[in-house]
This record gives C-alpha cells, sequence and structure tokens, in this order.
C-alpha cells in the first residue's frame, strides 16, 4: 500500500513539472511567434537590391576570365605568369569564402547593413589600387586578397538578408536574385571586353571600381528584422555568432565536405575557360563564353528558385546540389572532345544551367540543413568557407597544368573527376545519415514508450 502510496506521489509531482514545462515552453513560443515573416513588401526591394549585389559579386568572379587573359598577355615572358594569372583570381575568391564567416560574425554583431557597407568601401578601394600596379605579383594583395575581404564582407550581407523578409518565399526571392543578377552578370564582361581592348587594363579596374561602389548605397535598404536575443554578454553574442551548433547538423557537414571536394574543379570552367577558348577557337570573342553561360545560369536561377517552393514538400533541396556536381563534372570531363564550336557552346549552355541551379540553392538549403533561418546566416559562413582551399587550388593548379603541358585537358578531367566524386559523396552519405537517423529516432521512442510505462506503472 505504502509502495503505491509512493507511486501515486512520484506521478503527481511529474505531472506538475510537465505543466511547468509546458507553461515554459508555451511561453517560449509565444515570444519566438511574434515574429513573422512578411515574405513581401520592403523585402522585394531588398531582393532587388540584393540582385545587383549579388550580379557584382558573381560577375566579378565570372568576369576575371577577361582579366585573366588580358594578364597573361600583358606580362607574357614573365616567369609562371599563367599560373599567377589563375591563382589571383581562385585567390581572390578563396579569400572571399573564407572571410565569409568572419563576415557573418560581424553581422551579427553589428548589421547587414553596416557590414555591406565595408565591403562595399574595400571592395572599392582595392580595385582602385590595382589600376596602378606595374608587377603583376603585386596583383596578389590587391586583388587577391584586399578585394577579396572586401567581396566577403558584401557577399555575408547579402545572402543573409533575405531570410530576415522571406520564409515560404525564400526560394523564389532566391531565384529573382539570381535572375537580376545574372542580368548584370550578362552585360558586365560585354562593357569589360569592349573597355580592355580600347583602353586596356587601366582604365578596366577604374571602370570596375564604379560598378563596385554602387552596392555601397545599395546595402542601405538592408534593415535587419530577424529578432535578437536580449541581455547578452559580449562573450554569449560571439558564442552565438559563431554558430558551432551548425556543426552537429551530420547532413549540413556532409554538404560541407560534398563542397569542398568539389569546388576543386567547379571554378576551372569558369577562371580558365576564357584562355582555353581563345586557344581553341582563336577566331571567336571569348566575351561569348560569359555571355552564354551568364544568360543560361540566370534562366534556370529563376526557373529552379520557383520550383524549389514546390518540390520541399518531396525531398530535400540538398538534391539538387548532388545533382549539380554529379552533371557538372560529366560536362566538365567532356570539354576537350568539344572540336566543334557548336558543341562547346553547347556545352557552356548546360554548365550555365548548372551553376544557377547550384546558386539559387545556397540559402534555402542552409536553412534547411540547420533547422531554422536564425542559424542560416552562420550555416552560409561555413558552407563557403568549407570550399575556400579548393577554391584556391583549382584554377591555379589548371594554370600550372597548362604550362606544363601546353593544353587544358588534363585540368578539365581531373576537375570534372572531383567534382563526380563529390556528388557520390553526398549521395552515400545521404543514405548513411537517414540510416542513423531512423535509427536513432526508433531508439528514442521505445526509451519514450519504456519511461510512459514505468510512470503508470505497468
Amino acid at each position: 500500500m505504502r509502495h503505491d502510496s509512493n507511486k501515486i506521489c512520484d506521478f503527481d509531482n511529474q505531472s506538475k513539472i510537465a505543466k511547468v514545462i509546458e507553461s515554459d515552453f508555451k511561453d517560449q513560443t509565444k515570444k519566438e511567434d511574434e515574429f513573422v515573416h512578411r515574405d513581401g513588401g520592403w523585402g522585394w526591394l531588398v531582393v532587388l537590391c540584393t540582385g545587383y549585389c549579388f550580379g557584382i559579386l558573381i560577375g566579378m568572379c565570372n568576369n576575371y576570365a577577361l582579366i585573366y587573359v588580358e594578364l597573361e598577355r600583358v606580362y607574357n615572358g614573365t616567369e609562371n605568369h599563367v599560373t599567377y594569372a589563375g591563382w589571383i583570381g581562385s585567390m581572390s575568391i578563396g579569400i572571399q569564402y573564407i572571410f565569409c564567416v568572419f563576415g557573418s560574425i560581424l553581422i551579427d554583431l553589428f548589421s547587414p547593413l553596416k557590414i555591406g557597407i565595408l565591403g562595399g568601401v574595400i571592395s572599392s578601394l582595392s580595385l582602385f589600387s590595382c589600376a596602378f600596379v606595374k608587377e603583376i605579383t603585386i596583383y596578389f594583395l590587391t586583388y587577391g586578397f584586399l578585394f577579396g575581404i572586401g567581396q566577403s564582407f558584401l557577399l555575408a550581407s547579402t545572402l543573409s538578408i533575405l531570410p530576415h523578409y522571406f520564409d515560404k518565399r525564400l526560394s523564389l526571392a532566391n531565384g529573382i536574385m539570381n535572375l537580376i543578377g545574372s542580368i548584370i552578370i550578362v552585360i558586365l564582361p560585354i562593357f569589360t571586353s569592349i573597355i580592355i581592348n580600347t583602353y586596356g587594363l587601366k582604365s578596366t579596374f577604374f571602370f570596375l571600381t564604379a560598378l563596385n561602389a554602387v552596392p555601397i548605397i545599395l546595402v542601405l535598404t538592408f534593415k535587419s528584422r530577424l529578432p535578437k536575443p536580449k541581455d547578452l554578454t559580449l562573450k554569449k553574442e560571439l558564442k552565438n555568432s559563431l554558430g558551432i551548433d551548425v556543426l552537429k547538423k551530420k547532413m549540413f557537414v556532409a554538404w560541407c565536405f560534398m563542397t569542398f571536394i568539389g569546388k576543386f574543379g567547379y571554378f576551372i570552367p569558369i577562371l580558365n575557360i576564357d584562355h582555353y577558348a581563345k586557344l581553341a577557337f582563336p577566331d571567336k570573342p571569348p566575351v561569348i563564353v560569359n555571355i552564354v553561360f551568364s544568360t543560361f545560369a540566370g534562366i534556370s536561377g529563376i526557373a529552379f528558385g520557383k520550383l524549389g517552393d514546390y518540390t520541399i514538400k518531396y525531398f530535400n533541396h540538398v538534391h539538387y546540389h548532388t545533382f549539380v556536381y554529379l552533371s557538372y563534372g560529366i560536362v566538365q570531363v567532356f570539354i576537350p572532345f568539344a572540336a566543334d564550336y557548336f558543341w562547346f557552346i553547347v556545352q557552356i549552355v548546360i554548365l550555365g544551367i548548372i551553376d544557377g541551379i547550384l546558386l539559387a540553392f545556397i540559402v534555402p538549403i542552409s536553412v534547411d540543413l540547420v533547422g531554422c533561418s536564425k542559424l542560416g546566416n552562420q550555416a552560409i559562413g561555413y558552407y563557403h568557407i568549407s570550399m575556400s582551399a579548393t577554391a584556391i587550388a583549382g584554377p591555379a593548379v589548371a594554370g600550372r597544368l597548362y604550362e606544363v603541358y601546353n593544353s587544358y585537358d588534363i585540368a578539365f578531367y581531373l576537375g570534372g573527376i572531383t567534382s563526380i566524386i563529390a556528388g557520390l559523396i553526398m549521395v552515400a552519405f545521404y543514405f548513411i545519415i537517414n540510416h542513423y537517423e531512423k535509427k536513432k529516432q526508433k531508439g528514442e521512442e521505445v526509451v519514450k514508450l519504456n519511461n510512459i510505462n514505468r510512470i503508470v506503472g505497468f
């Protein structure tokens, strides 16, 4: 009888504890529910501004292929000039990705607006200084390092702001951002090619300085809306800004690892392709490659961005990136086999479509895999830092292979194979992690059922 009395008392105590926990949970939920994504309104103006910023960010990466060709011409005869030309561009991209995570931390401490302005200022000043460079090695400092840092802050600001305004329409907003950006990406190489051929490299850097100064004004629309925890010490705020919790998400870590492997070859057809086209098809202007690639990247970005809003109900967005690396690698391997210019352009069209898919899903995948918009900013930072080393290495290795073998064929084969391996790794990780999560969930359900049985006395 005494045993039964103790059991009843224990059950009453657990019931009271459960009510307290439930009350706290409701209060917490109520506070979190105070913030509602508008999915429109001022957000559409922000989308327009991010579109230009994103266009400049990606456009400068793609546009470097033209600068690469000009550097190769200007410094022809300088030792390792082809390797240096590829390395400078890849270093800029790599630094951009490395410092993107620091940009994300600064955004949490300050705001996307302030860090975006800082990024625009650094980018503009570094390009302005490039106009006065005489030795090719100095570009490692001005273009490779300083410009990369400026772009990283602007990139972190641009990619972090949309989750402040969009939730259900986030994929659509990203698709529109990509479309606007792609229009700029298409136009940019046309004007850059004209200025390089007419006025030279110095005037080109003045032109690019002006374009990179525009985001300084546009980021003024980046008003933060996501609520920030109150009464946090600087130490706790830094800890939250680092977002270490995202590294506990197994699928997110797998996605970053796939990106690390895949990005080695990903930028070879972007940075080195104009030089390859000039050598393989000397009677065709290299700028055509940039225009075709960017046009179809923009079209696929908006199309798949909208498609992503519907398909999220049926499968994870990360599958789009798995498809990207598998298909991108296959096409890249066959680039050297395109003896006819028509089939070469067909390959560029396919690569552009695939690139649009990749860019359209970076933000949605980041938010999906970490589980909430608040951690999405840190997730984007870690995603970009995961690819930094291989992004630097790929085009530089391609340039070195060209100097050794006087051909880009081996570089395309190597880059394509690494992309395919990356896709296959993600397929394997997806099934392994899913199996582990299901097994873990089943175990937790058994433990929960046993606890319930123990409480009620069975």
